[in-house]
């Protein structure tokens, strides 16, 4: 040991010798040190107080097997020609967190900050993607209170926010959905029966933030409480940003892509409201700046109550302009007429819709359909490329879904008979201007399992019909028929839509515990001729058939099973794309990896799916739940015949929260 060396050991020696004997001095001793081991300064507040944590933890593992299946090569998700028939995996492929940690405090008075910090799943092959990193990112909220008003602003990392029908608002249709499959933002219940009880009570289930809201990156702000006289039930929001379909910066930081919304509101003493709604989004699409992408929606919206009647709606105007589209603008009007029972003898909603081609916005309750390079992204991993997902041809949809380009009118109701509960409606469609010549339609039961076969992809699957987006499958179906498109398969007709849902939610006692009993049924159709309910007809271009029965029986407050089954039907006509090649030839060596001596079948799509499933909901504590759920399922085309999947897939969820 070194003379330097000793000399050191022995003066923190000696110090460590007087700091125990000045701990051990008595209690009336002048000199007790406090903090005789903190390294940091003195605070003037309390450290513990200023900082709330908060998030939760989730497993999601699973076993997948698929016995029945087409040849597939997926670059970077299965290595081989064929898939692995057997898969045993953590997490879901999507960017969900297996634990997320909120971070929130006060900074000074009226000022807050939050942030959160993710972990994503270790077990997926890739090791990057366990570290520790931001989910939403740092978010900052201030509150000023003062004689001119109540202010907030956050700014920072991710928000959520909606605006108005035409403006800003990610739709969630009449809340008409199989309870069956659990989302990962779904939160967690006070007991393992409420999820359903409250579905049948009130309709809906507990959502978090996101549910219904668009995500933005930038400022929020919001104004009310004014005192002049004349700004009595006023206020404002708006928004300065990005959303997750605005580009990544080409040239500079927001200069060249952003996006602004603004809200100006009025609510009467009465209850009644008014509203002013903007929105714009520009984006350069080249690294000159010089071509851009711009489009924005004005609005003048009311909701107005008379003798229980209500009337609402959103009256607009929206333009879209970019290097290949000149720019125009088009009307978009919503309007809801609500009655009660009083009158009608059961509540009844009627409305009308009218959007025009030239109203386009991607952050709408609308979809877009006119505009081909108004494409929706999305971004897979952290920091990588969005991938781009073909635009919707005319969609199918189901009822309270609207889109651009269309106008036409529905009807719905919900109400009680003992202990049934029961909801639906019907609508009806047409096209303002011939566009294209693709319909497209949603796997409503299947869709779920079907994206998870590849994450994120267009044309995949043996005939490349399948287009993967978060939680959901779609396909782009084109009408062939030489007397209905010209040479280069422009449309020489229009499109018209029909669409119904009927919801049936019933409750009962089965060995003196709870029984809920749900009932979802869909029949959605397309045709080039009016008509104002869903068609059954072999004219139709599309008839979409979907029914999904669910179960739940309350063991107790803290088990609960649950069961499913769900059908779907796709049939389209003749004027459709038609079977006519076979998907995987024979090679040169002589090798047919799909079915033996294909023969062509040259009929149109005739798809079955099916579902049956079974779970069980377990609390293990408070804010301590247990998912288990396993399901067969099956997916057929009856021409296409290289389209058959068959498995089974059980997954076990443990979320807690903290």
């Amino acid at each position: 040991m070194s003379g330097g060396f000793k000399l050191i050991f022995c003066i923190v020696f000696a110090f460590s010798i007087t700091s125990f004997s000045a701990l051990a001095q008595t209690k009336d001793s002048t000199f007790v040190p406090k903090n005789a081991f903190k390294s940091s300064t003195l605070s003037i507040k309390d450290p513990v107080s200023n900082i709330k944590f908060g998030g939760y933890f989730r497993f999601l593992g699973f076993v997948r097997d698929l016995p029945t299946m087409y040849p597939l090569d997926i670059p970077s998700y299965y290595s081989g020609v064929f898939p692995q028939q057997t898969t045993i995996s953590v997490g879901t492929g999507y960017r969900e967190p297996m634990m997320l940690l909120s971070i929130g405090g006060t900074a000074k008075k009226n000022i807050t900050f939050g942030t959160d910090l993710m972990l994503n799943s270790s077990f997926d092959g890739n090791i990057e993607n366990s570290s520790i990193s931001l989910n939403l990112g740092t978010n900052f909220y201030s509150t000023l209170v003062s004689d001119y008003g109540k202010f907030k602003v956050h700014a920072g990392g991710i928000s959520w926010y909606r605006q108005s029908k035409l403006t800003v608002w990610a739709e969630e249709g009449y809340l008409r959905y199989s309870l069956f499959e659990r989302a990962p933002y779904d939160p967690l219940n006070k007991n393992a029966v409420d999820r359903y009880k409250k579905y049948y009570d009130q309709g809906a289930i507990d959502q978090d933030l996101r549910f219904g809201n668009v995500a933005f990156q930038g400022i929020t702000f919001s104004g009310n409480s004014f005192p002049w006289w004349f700004t009595d039930g006023f206020s404002f929001q708006g928004v300065l940003g990005k959303t997750q379909n605005n580009i990544a910066n080409i040239v500079s930081p927001g200069k060249d892509d952003y996006c602004f919304g603004l809200r100006f509101n009025k609510t009467t003493s009465k209850g009644n409201s008014y509203s002013l709604n903007y929105f714009s989004s520009k984006t350069a699409t080249d690294s000159t700046s010089y071509t851009k992408r711009n489009y924005d929606m004005s609005t003048f919206e009311f909701n107005y109550s008379f003798k229980k009647i209500n009337l609402f709606g959103e009256v607009g105007l929206g333009s879209y302009e970019s290097a290949n589209v000149k720019k125009s603008s088009g009307e978009a009007v919503i309007i809801n007429l609500s009655s009660p029972k009083e009158y009608t003898g059961i509540p009844i909603q009627l409305q009308y819709s009218r959007i025009a081609a030239e109203a386009a916005n991607v952050n709408s309750s609308f979809t877009n359909t006119s505009v081909s390079d108004l494409v929706q992204t999305t971004v897979i991993e952290e920091g990588g490329e969005p991938t781009i997902m073909s635009s919707f041809g005319g969609p199918v949809s189901n009822l309270g879904y609207l889109a651009n380009n269309r106008q036409g009118f529905s009807i719905n109701t919900e109400f009680e008979a003992r202990d049934f509960t029961i909801s639906g409606g019907f609508g009806f469609y047409s096209e303002l201007t011939r566009i294209n010549s693709i319909l497209s339609y949603n796997h409503i039961s299947t869709g779920l399992i079907l994206s998870r076969i590849s994450y994120f992809s267009t044309g995949y699957g043996p005939y490349s019909h399948l287009n993967s987006y978060y939680r959901g499958v779609y396909e782009n179906v084109p009408v062939t028929d030489s007397l209905l498109v010209d040479s280069l398969g422009a449309p020489l007709f229009d499109k018209f839509y029909c669409a119904s849902d009927l919801h049936l939610k019933y409750k009962t006692r089965l060995f003196n515990k709870d029984l809920y009993l749900f009932s979802l049924t869909n029949y959605n159709t397309a045709q080039d001729f009016l008509s104002v309910l869903p068609t059954m007809s072999e004219e139709a271009f599309i008839r979409q058939f979907n029914h999904q029965f669910d179960v739940c029986y309350s063991l107790s407050q803290r088990v609960s099973l649950v069961f499913k089954h769900a059908i779907e039907r796709v049939v389209a006509s003749n004027k459709t794309e038609l079977d006519t090649y076979d998907p995987f030839p024979i090679s040169a060596l002589g090798v047919d990896l799909g079915e033996q001596a294909y023969t062509p079948s040259y009929k149109p799509r005739d798809q079955t799916g099916q579902i049956f499933g079974l779970g069980v909901d377990v609390q293990l504590n408070d804010g301590a739940f247990l998912f288990l759920r396993h399901s067969r399922f099956s997916f057929k085309d009856k021409n296409f015949i290289e389209t058959n999947i068959k498995g089974s897939e059980t997954t076990i969820e443990l979320k807690i929260n903290f």
